[in-house]
């Protein structure tokens, strides 16, 4: 017999909607938020709001410092269906938001091509942390590169560099959710 799954969908959750909706916002994670730095493809932005919600983040930061933000009205529908669930902070300067993320404590995590980098599952992501991902093209910036507490590089195996943004943060998130589920790192 299969095991259950301990984690089920919401759509197993009983009760009326304002108690199922209770439910899930009791669930989230105040101590792990998301950083998206000069992310273009406003497909990308959409797949990571959509993971954010899945995971349990409700924090997500959207810095646009040397270029305008995608509309949001570009999202897909599924993404602005998870959008209504999140708090999302605009910033116009790097230096802004690290100053707001130190402030409250949270180590700043990076995610970079980097050798010194660490695997996401060789990160801890049991404290207070603030996932950062940057630019399709160009990376996270000098700022975020300065402040980082901890760089995580997804190892790969492969020829391609690295992966698409939107699936660099699932990899990482979902490997953060583990390790907040089950307190093994």
């Amino acid at each position: 017999m299969p095991k259950r799954n301990p984690h089920p969908r919401v759509s197993n959750l009983p009760g009326d909607r304002s108690e199922r909706i209770e439910h899930v916002r009791s669930q989230r994670w105040p101590d792990l938020e998301m950083v998206l730095e000069q992310i273009d493809d406003p497909h990308n932005i959409g797949a990571i709001l959509r993971t954010c919600d899945a995971v349990g983040i409700k924090t997500v930061h959207l810095i646009y410092e040397n270029s305008k933000p995608p509309r949001m009205a570009e999202l897909s529908t599924s993404a602005m269906s998870a959008l209504k669930w999140l708090e999302v902070k605009k910033w116009s300067k790097a230096d802004e938001c690290i100053a707001d993320l130190k402030s409250r404590g949270l180590k700043i995590k990076v995610t970079a091509l980097s050798p010194d980098g660490l695997a996401q599952w060789d990160t801890d992501w049991s404290e207070p942390s603030a996932i950062v991902l940057g630019n399709e093209s160009l990376g996270i910036s000098v700022e975020f590169q300065q402040a980082a507490d901890v760089i995580v590089a997804i190892p790969m195996r492969g020829f391609v560099q690295s992966l698409n943004v939107s699936v660099a943060a699932a990899v990482v998130m979902y490997e953060a959710l583990r390790q907040r589920l089950t307190g093994v790192r």
